[in-house]
C-alpha cells in the first residue's frame, strides 16, 4: 500500500534548464540511483520550453516518483492480501488478550500483596475490580495508536457503554451466540499467560471486507452508499467465550465478576454497582459469549487475492 509521496512544491521558473530540478531529484532520490544518467530536464523533455506540458511531467503529476522506478519495492509492492489482513488481525488480538491478561494478573498480586490471605482471599475480586475499568481502554488505545487500526472490545450485555458494538459488530456477536447455543466447533487460539504456559482458547471468528458509507457527501459508492463518501476497512472478530469457575480448567477467574449471584466473590456486585450502576455484565455461565475483541483496519484500496 505504500507508495512515495508526490510532492507538491512549486517548480523553478520556466524556461530554465533546471526547472524541473526537484522532479528529477525526487526520481533520482525515490529509486536510490541516478535515473537520468545526470541529464538535465531536456534530456528527456522533448519540448525546448520546460515550462510547456510534456508526457514525463504528465506521468509525474498523475502518479509521482513510483512511475519512473517501479522495481523499487516501495513503488512496486501490492496491496496486502486478505490472508495477510486476517494474519495481522489475528497477531493484534493475541497481543492484546496477552497484554490484558498480564495486567489483570499484575493487578491481582499487587492486591493480594495487601491483604492477610493472599491471592486465596476470597474477596480478592472486589478489592481488584476498581483497578479494572481503565485497564482494557488503555490498552486497546495504545494497539490503536500503534497499528493505525481501531482495536476494542464490544458486547450485547454492556458493563462499561464504551463496548457497544456497532452495526457490523452487533450481527457478528448474534450469529457467535447462536452458533454457541448450536454446539458449532470453535478454532482454537493459543494464548501465552503471564507465567509462560499456554492457555488454548477456542472461540469463534468472522472477517470481511467492508465498504462503509459516512452518509454525507457526493462520492461514488455502490448500492445502499450510492452517492455518499465511502470507506473501506478490513474488519475482524473473535469471540470472548465464558470460561468455568477458578476451580475448573482453565482456571481464570471471569465468572468471580460476571457470573451469576451464587459465583460472584464476596463483595464484587457492590464494587460494579458502586462505578457501574446499569451493569448488564453480569449472570454468564460457562460457554456463553461473553463477546468479542474487534478490530477495524481502514484500506487504501481493495485487498489482493
Amino acid at each position: 500500500m505504500k507508495k512515495i509521496a508526490l510532492l507538491l512544491f512549486s517548480l523553478a521558473l520556466p524556461g530554465s534548464a533546471m526547472a524541473y530540478s526537484p522532479f528529477l531529484t525526487d526520481v533520482t532520490d525515490s529509486c536510490g540511483y541516478d535515473v537520468f544518467g545526470g541529464a538535465e530536464c531536456l534530456g528527456c523533455h522533448v519540448a525546448d520550453d520546460t515550462s510547456a506540458p510534456t508526457p514525463e511531467k504528465d506521468l509525474y503529476l498523475a502518479e509521482g516518483a513510483c512511475a519512473f522506478c517501479s522495481e523499487v519495492a516501495s513503488c512496486s509492492s501490492a496491496p496486502p492480501t486478505e490472508a495477510e489482513l486476517l494474519a495481522d488481525a489475528r497477531a493484534v488480538t493475541k497481543a492484546y488478550f496477552e497484554d490484558l491478561f498480564g495486567s489483570f494478573i499484575g493487578a491481582m498480586m499487587e492486591t493480594a500483596a495487601g491483604l492477610p490471605g493472599g491471592m486465596a482471599d476470597p474477596d480478592i475480586f472486589a478489592e481488584v475490580f476498581p483497578k479494572c475499568p481503565d485497564m482494557a481502554p488503555i490498552l486497546a488505545s495504545k494497539y490503536s495508536r500503534q497499528n493505525g487500526y481501531l482495536v476494542r472490545r464490544v458486547t450485547t450485555l454492556t458493563r462499561n457503554s464504551r463496548n457497544m458494538p456497532d452495526d457490523w459488530e452487533l450481527k457478528q456477536l448474534n450469529r457467535f451466540e447462536k452458533m454457541a447455543a448450536a454446539g458449532q466447533p470453535r478454532t482454537q487460539f493459543d494464548i501465552t499467560k503471564p507465567d509462560g504456559s499456554i492457555l488454548p482458547t477456542k472461540e469463534f471468528e468472522a472477517y470481511e471486507v467492508v465498504i462503509e458509507g459516512s452518509g454525507k457527501g457526493k462520492g461514488h459508492g455502490k448500492g445502499k452508499h450510492k452517492g455518499e463518501d465511502t470507506k473501506t476497512y478490513f474488519r475482524y472478530m473473535r469471540s470472548i467465550t465464558m470460561p468455568g469457575m477458578p476451580n475448573e480448567p482453565p482456571y481464570l477467574p471471569c465468572l468471580k465478576c460476571h457470573g451469576t449471584d451464587s459465583q460472584l466473590g464476596a463483595g464484587v456486585q457492590e464494587a460494579v454497582k458502586a462505578i457501574y450502576p446499569y451493569d448488564m455484565a453480569s449472570g454468564y455461565s460457562k460457554g456463553d459469549v461473553r463477546g468479542a475483541w474487534t478490530i477495524k483496519i481502514p484500506l487504501l484500496e481493495m485487498p489482493g487475492q
